[in-house]
Formats: structure tokens, sequence, C-alpha cells
């Protein structure tokens, strides 16, 4: 399958150089910005072309690698070219689903490929893009083959149904871009204590890391500790009462979850005062 992409930022970058050493037959890029596809193409050792219609004519894969605002907009410029006709055409959007590519007036194959990873570095995430899990969603004629690709590569994969992307992405946002969040919360609490936000994060750091790594490597069930875990009532009672409102009900919610995994690591205990305290 020749790849092509439509798009030369971070996931061009990242997917493109990750595919190439890996020996896809990558043809290579275009952008709006030409500048940005022949950077991107002198990175892959691959091509730029200056015109969308000659990448789609030497690519069996089309993968638009441009804002998930933007993915509407590139596809109607060109789902009207006849040489679109039996292409498979890709977006890498965690929240759109491949339905945005059903309006061509001719037959084309529409997915969503997204990788669940932090790209932050055009020029060095593809070397770790192999702990990446590939979510794939959409026509069933290439799905075998678009997985295949993935996995040959050495990336764990999974299907979804379109249906399912929002609260796919809603679970992967949750559990990177709003722990950000809930540890600014904590930070804060400790400047009400009088820390400067610096020292707070410095006290709170390694606390955070190695919880991280205890999930990663333990799990949920065995990682949690706390006072939830515990079944201390009369701690997270003395909790609610120094937070405002607002930090309050994240902890609430939170707390919630987490009791919910207590009591499967816990099944024996009787939570239902704490239980009564957080509803």
């Amino acid at each position: 399958m020749r790849i092509g992409f439509i798009g030369a930022g971070r996931v061009g970058f990242t997917m493109g150089k990750y595919l190439k050493l890996r020996g896809e037959d990558i043809t290579g890029y275009y952008s709006r910005n030409p500048e940005h596809a022949r950077e991107a193409a002198d990175f892959t050792d691959t091509f730029c072309f200056s015109n969308v219609q000659e990448l789609i004519d030497k690519s069996d894969a089309i993968i638009l690698t441009v804002s998930d605002s933007a993915i509407k907009t590139v596809f109607d410029s060109i789902k009207t070219y006849p040489g679109i006709a039996e292409k498979t055409l890709c977006h890498t959007s965690g929240s759109m689903s491949s339905d945005v590519f059903d309006d061509s007036p001719f037959q084309v194959y529409g997915y969503s490929i997204h990788p669940i990873y932090a790209i932050s570095d055009k020029y060095a995430s593809y070397k770790d893009f192999s702990n990446a899990f590939i979510t794939i969603e959409g026509h069933e004629k290439h799905l075998d083959e678009l997985e295949s690709i993935f996995k040959s590569a050495g990336n764990k994969t999974g299907r979804l149904k379109s249906e399912d992307k929002s609260k796919y992405h809603a679970s992967c946002v949750m559990a990177s871009n709003l722990v950000c969040g809930l540890y600014g919360a904590a930070i804060d609490l400790l400047t009400e204590c009088g820390f400067d936000k610096e020292t707070a994060n410095e006290m709170l750091i390694s606390l955070f890391r190695d919880n991280a790594l205890g999930i990663a490597e333990k799990g949920l069930i065995k990682q949690l500790t706390g006072p939830v875990d515990r079944n201390d009532v009369s701690t997270v009672k003395k909790h609610l009462e120094v937070m405002n409102e607002e930090t309050k009900r994240l902890y609430i919610e939170a707390s919630k979850h987490a009791l919910n995994i207590a009591k499967e690591k816990n099944p024996d205990v009787d939570y239902t005062e704490l239980t009564n305290l957080l509803k």
C-alpha cells in the first residue's frame, strides 16, 4: 500500500518516518505550506508534492494529518477529484469518525487511525512510536490491511465503532489532559497552605510520577492507596471541610471512581458510610 500524507505537522512527520523505517512505501507529503512539505519529505526521504492531485494519483492510501477542524475542509477540496475513486482515505483524529469521508461522489474507503501517544517532537517522537496503541475505525474493506501495517511495525491495535469515537476520545482525555487539571488543583491546595507554586510542584512531583508508574506497572487495583482505599471516613470528611466548592466537587467525583476500585480491591470491606458521604 503506497501511503501519502496531506499535512506536515508533528503527526505527519512521526507516522511517516516511523512507517518508512519499517519498510512501508511512503510516497510523500503535500501541505498548504510548501516549506513544511519539503521539510517532511527530506526528514523521511520521500517526495514533496506541489500538487495534491499528484499525491493522490501516486498513493493508494492518503492520510490527512491535519487539525480536526481542517479535516472536513481538506476533504471537501479533494472529494470531487476523479482520481480519488477507490482510494483509502484516513485521518488521525481521536474524536472524529470516518463518517467525514461519506459524501464523496466517488467510492472511497474511509478510516480514522488514532495513536494513543503524546507526539511532542516532530523530529524525535517516531523513536518511541512503537509504544503507541493504534485504534482504527472505518470501512471493512481495508481494515485488516491497515491493522496489519501497524501490527507488523510493532504496535498493539484495536478496532472501534464509529458511534464510540467520542466516548473513546473522552477516555483518552481523562487519562492524559484532565490529569493536569487534577494535579493543578492539588498545587492550588498547597499554595493555600502558603507554598509558592514552584515549591508545591517540587513537593508533589515524585508522588505523582511514582503513582503513574505504579499504575502502569501494577494496575489500578494494586496501586490504589489513601483514605478511600482504607475506608478512612473521618479523613475524607476533614478534607471536604477545608475545600472550596469547586475543588470539593472535583475531589468528590474523583473519589467516587476511586471508591469503585477500592470495592473491587477490598470486597469484604463495608464502604457504606463513605459511599453516603460522597453522595
